[in-house]
């Protein structure tokens, strides 16, 4: 794997602080009960959280479940990492190929599915775009232009597919309990197993597809600065 120049640490440095403010300001206004309450709420998905303090952890929990949050979550961290060491081992470039799969879904999924049909309102008008919109474009920019190069083998693929897994099996777990779901492809209440597997399978496919093809595009980086 390729060290990043320093204009690439100085690019994480801003992606890293973009997407740090954005969970931590969600975590905060969440915590406060500073969010509107959704105009439309789906049988089975997150709500009920008691209003004030006594609903606060409840609401946390449930915000940090959303694969959203996750996602940038895992954007500020490897970031981060690349902004001070200037490069990372074997499971850091697992972790950097997982994350730019991650919040690559979270954007295409928000745009083409939740954007259209969502009305913004109070402090979402910042936070909602912010993590949806401009730390995904900064941290495909910052991997498209800095890197790190190289590392990624059959083993990397798998390795990246670890968190998603474990967020699934979360998932499936915690609302096997509560009954509450984060999303609708995985709300068992409404849906049942069975679709919710299969709707698991896609996502998984969908995922390995997205990590191929930025190995590709490294590759293809990688062979093109070479000539």
């Amino acid at each position: 794997m390729t060290e990043l120049s320093r204009r690439g640490r100085a690019a994480y440095w801003v992606v890293a602080v973009l997407a740090w403010a954005g969970v931590a300001a969600t975590l905060i206004i969440t915590a406060f009960d500073g969010y509107a309450p959704p105009t439309y709420h789906e049988e089975g998905l997150f709500a009920g959280a008691a209003h004030g303090w006594a609903g606060a952890p409840e609401r946390l929990i449930n915000c940090l479940s959303y694969f959203t949050e996750l996602s940038n979550i895992m954007v500020a961290i490897i970031s981060t990492l690349l902004a001070r060491r200037g490069r990372v081992g074997v499971w850091g470039r697992a972790t950097h190929l997982c994350a730019l799969m991650m919040i690559t879904v979270t954007a295409i999924v928000y745009a083409l599915l939740i954007a259209p049909y969502e009305v913004l309102s109070g402090f979402a008008l910042v936070t909602n775009p912010l993590q949806h919109i401009v730390v995904p474009a900064a941290f495909v920019a910052a991997a498209a232009l800095a890197g790190p190069r190289g590392g990624i083998t059959w083993a990397t693929l798998g390795r990246a597919l670890l968190i998603p897994v474990a967020w699934v099996a979360y998932t499936l777990v915690r609302g096997s309990f509560a009954h509450q779901y984060p999303y609708g492809f995985v709300n068992v209440w409404r849906i049942g197993y069975a679709q919710v597997a299969m709707n698991i399978v896609a996502i998984l496919i969908g995922a390995l597809l997205f990590m191929a093809l930025f190995a590709g595009a490294d590759w293809l980086i990688r062979k093109a600065s070479r000539r």
